[in-house]
């Protein structure tokens, strides 16, 4: 059974590769050049940009890579699950489902679910490595979706942005709330309900934010296993890391955020994503 992921789960070409994922990249577009995303561009040229004040953009996955991909498992005749970035964050989820109507059409024995994952980032790679692991335990695609719809509900994220005004750039946060913000230091905590950004709230410095994240995963309860994000902040990745194992203990695994989300967020976000206590 064919897996298939696209940028938005941050999962890294390796991890794509030792799973046997089906790979879909979003683009990232600088200036008048748009690159593939991990397969043409890197982090460090999207911080580049970002510090020489070219704002990346990004685009979704094309018509044309969800055709070519579609119409390729179609012929072979496999199953697949499409678990694809948030709806609300992107438009791929909505594309792909045009493009399986429009390969159906032509290979009626199509067999795709395609899922919005109203997820993000590691969020969503976490997600997408437990359906790996309930491939590789030989489920059937109709248990596994059922089991999906269970780890919807279970997984958390979230996030601290250092850059407010790329908030209030995409509309998340306005223009003086933003200059506000970063004059008396304060940090968002916002996380990510049915797939939209919502706040949770408003800190006096990293360490506030980082002690309220530490709070809301005692509250939680948590699986064996905690990722942290971060966009070129290790030295914060790894302070957040520090003070959860101190207080709530765990598997810490640190990931850097990828080019696509990472143009959205701007440098210095920390991200913590994890599964509800009870999550199998």
């Amino acid at each position: 059974m064919r897996i298939l992921v696209d940028s938005g789960s941050d999962l890294t070409l390796q991890e794509i590769e030792q799973h046997n994922l089906d790979f879909l990249p979003m683009s990232v577009a600088i200036g008048d050049k748009s690159y593939k995303d991990q397969l043409e561009i890197d982090n460090q040229t999207v911080y580049e940009a970002i510090q020489q004040g070219r704002r990346p953009m990004t685009s979704q996955v094309s018509i044309d890579q969800l055709t070519e991909l579609f119409t390729e498992i179609a012929g072979k005749g496999e199953q697949a699950i499409y678990y694809a970035f948030s709806s609300a964050l992107s438009g791929t989820y909505q594309s792909a489902v045009m493009v399986k109507e429009q390969v159906t059409e032509r290979c009626p024995d199509f067999d795709i679910e395609i899922i919005d994952s109203h997820s993000a980032s590691r969020g969503l790679g976490m997600q997408i490595l437990d359906i790996v692991s309930l491939r590789d335990q030989g489920m059937t695609k109709d248990e596994i979706v059922t089991q999906i719809h269970e780890m919807h509900e279970a997984i958390v994220h979230l996030f601290t942005v250092e850059d407010l005004a790329y908030l209030a750039k995409g509309g998340r946060l306005s223009k003086s709330q933003a200059v506000l913000g970063s004059l008396i230091n304060i940090k968002p905590l916002l996380t990510v309900e049915e797939g939209q950004l919502v706040p949770v709230g408003k800190y006096r410095g990293r360490k506030k934010v980082f002690k309220e994240m530490a709070a809301q995963l005692k509250k939680d309860g948590h699986g064996a296993v905690i990722n942290i994000s971060h966009s070129n902040d290790e030295t914060g990745a790894r302070q957040l890391a520090d003070l959860i194992a101190q207080e709530c203990g765990g598997t810490i695994h640190i990931h850097e955020l990828g080019p696509t989300i990472a143009s959205h967020t701007g440098q210095g976000t920390i991200a913590m994503y994890y599964f509800k206590e009870g999550h199998s």
